[in-house]
């Protein structure tokens, strides 16, 4: 479906394409197409034709001289108002009025911008927090990225399967229990087990560096773990496993966050070892040096190492069996799986082989990898203790969150005061994260984790909650009966020409899964409706054709806010 922006856009398209056909001018349709672009200024103009500078430097004249010939026989499109020159631009400048109608109209249905249902199925794998280890920040990126572009992807029209890999078996656990029978035995923690556990993983890797005699013990261990023998081995590692899964969903449920699918390593060993073994019959996989391996240099990815030589499986090894589940009994089309940046190359190493074991759905599939959370200038690690965990910053945002509701809504009950703190701490959290580009580094600084004010979550917040109050207190519109031109105001204007470009930024959200180009969005949004309601009357405008239609302007924002904030996974609190 073509929205106002993009018939907008067309419009000023098909005229330029004409005039340039009377004069003779031949271009590219993919060069013209490049050349029109919103301009820096809105005196400059809605929409803005470059093309005059590569026909000037086609012809040796003047850009200039061109785009007066291209403004002086150009008929103007039904959408413009006016067209006119800034240098040897040619500028369009829209009917407001009507622009405003046509994506007023647009924003006020049930399913603006959702697309209509596709036939392809996605998994979407993240979270991926291994067992025996606490929960910290560089788990909560992964896992909002995953939930975000879940639902992006959802409201794209495609079907998603959310999935959640988690380790549960490896050196990590083996690491863990060494140390809990080694120095904690028959330790119960009261709460916060989970995190507990976590705290006994990075005292065991500390104890290891130190006297790393330990090592074959750790390592008896976890061959003892994949073996199954061990009754009371394997009764330990059941119950502190269940540890850290409780907590786990505790804080999935604060995040609004629902899988369809939990898969764990413990459950890929045995076929993970099988297929290898199979990978060595068709010559995919060979013996080196008693491991066994996949040589992909050929392909600039250097070897993969597929099973330990003393037989003990790795992430490799159970990731061929997770694959092959995924594509053969869920029949998914692709598979978009959200880790680490630091596990790029092994992701790449992981997809040429499934895509040497035949699986073509590999080729649509991708790594979606996020860079690193620092603290304090250091790297977050697990096996060093060195992090924030999510239980820590949950708390100290939800304090500092409800001491503004408190004195705020100091006549709010301390249930409703709690709640809405929690809603806003919650906010503030996933988007201080989804704002910033996966590809960036995290600087985490508690400080400016903590604001209220500026590019934060909380202000878009209080955005949709001011445009609430707004409609609650207005008196209900008839669109047909709204006077559209009476919008007019550089704020009426600006706000309506963003509102427009929903629906472009969902699609490229999907396409490029970028979610921070949503999030910037929302944030600009915020920005531009404050501006509006700071400078321009709503309900107490000078007449009630002007107080419907500007009402019809907040309708309309609340309506895109409200979906930016669904699809961030954000919720909007009833006061704040």
């Amino acid at each position: 479906m073509k929205t106002a922006w993009m018939k907008a856009r067309e419009d000023v398209f098909n005229s330029l394409e004409g005039t340039l056909k009377k004069l003779k001018l031949k271009v590219k349709t993919g060069d013209l197409d490049n050349s029109i672009e919103e301009p820096p200024s809105a005196k400059m103009g809605d929409l803005a034709c470059s093309i005059s500078f590569q026909l000037g430097r086609q012809k040796k004249v003047s850009p200039r001289d061109i785009a007066e010939k291209i403004l002086a026989n150009t008929k103007k499109p039904s959408i413009a108002k006016k067209v006119g020159l800034a240098g040897a631009y040619v500028n369009f400048f829209l009917n407001r009025g009507a622009f405003a109608k046509e994506v007023i109209k647009e924003t006020f249905e049930k399913d603006y911008s959702r697309a209509e249902k596709r036939k392809e199925k996605i998994m979407v794998e993240f979270s991926q927090a291994n067992t025996h280890k606490a929960f910290h920040i560089g788990h909560l990126r992964g896992t909002l990225l995953g939930e975000s572009l879940s639902r992006i992807l959802e409201y794209n029209g495609y079907e998603v399967l959310r999935a959640n890999y988690q380790g549960d078996i490896g050196a990590h656990v083996a690491k863990c229990l060494w140390a809990y029978q080694t120095f904690h035995r028959g330790d119960t923690p009261n709460s916060n087990r989970g995190e507990w556990l976590g705290r006994i993983y990075a005292e065991a890797s500390k104890k290891l560096e130190e006297s790393p005699e330990h090592k074959a013990e750790v390592e008896k261990l976890q061959k003892k773990l994949e073996e199954g023998k061990d009754s009371e081995l394997m009764d330990l590692w059941k119950r502190t496993r269940q540890w850290s899964l409780d907590e786990y969903e505790e804080i999935y449920k604060d995040l609004g966050v629902k899988f369809n699918y939990y898969f764990f390593e413990s459950q890929m060993d045995k076929r993970g070892k099988d297929l290898v073994q199979e990978l060595q019959k068709k010559k995919i996989a060979k013996k080196s040096a008693g491991a066994v391996v996949v040589e992909l240099k050929k392909y600039d990815l250097d070897t993969f190492l597929l099973l330990k030589s003393d037989g003990t499986t790795l992430y490799s090894t159970r990731d061929l069996a997770l694959a092959e589940e995924k594509f053969k009994k869920y029949k998914i089309d692709r598979t978009i799986i959200v880790t680490g940046s630091e596990q790029r190359l092994y992701f790449q190493q992981l997809f040429k082989t499934l895509e040497l074991m035949g699986f073509k759905q590999v080729k649509k599939s991708f790594n979606l990898t996020f860079d690193l959370i620092t603290l304090q200038g250091e790297k977050m690690s697990s096996r060093e203790g060195l992090t924030i965990t999510y239980r820590e910053l949950k708390e100290k945002m939800f304090q500092k969150a409800l001491a503004e509701v408190t004195s705020r809504n100091p006549e709010l009950p301390l249930e409703g005061q709690k709640n809405t703190a929690m809603q806003i701490a919650i906010g503030a959290i996933k988007f201080s994260i989804l704002n910033i580009s996966n590809t960036k580094t995290i600087f985490f600084d508690w400080d400016r984790a903590l604001e209220f004010e500026g590019e934060t979550g909380p202000y878009i917040q209080y955005a949709a909650v001011r445009a609430k109050r707004i409609l609650e207190k207005a008196e209900s519109i008839k669109l047909s009966e709204v006077k559209f031109n009476l919008l007019e105001q550089e704020e009426e204007h600006e706000l309506v020409k963003h509102l427009a470009k929903f629906p472009l930024i969902i699609q490229e959200t999907a396409t490029h899964y970028r979610v921070h180009t949503l999030a910037n969005y929302a944030h600009k949004l915020a920005e531009k409706f404050n501006l509006f309601y700071n400078n321009l009357p709503v309900l107490n405008a000078p007449d009630k054709d002007l107080i419907n239609a500007r009402v019809a302007v907040v309708q309309a924002t609340f309506n895109v806010l409200k979906n930016c904030l669904y699809l961030l996974g954000i919720e909007i609190p009833e006061r704040m």
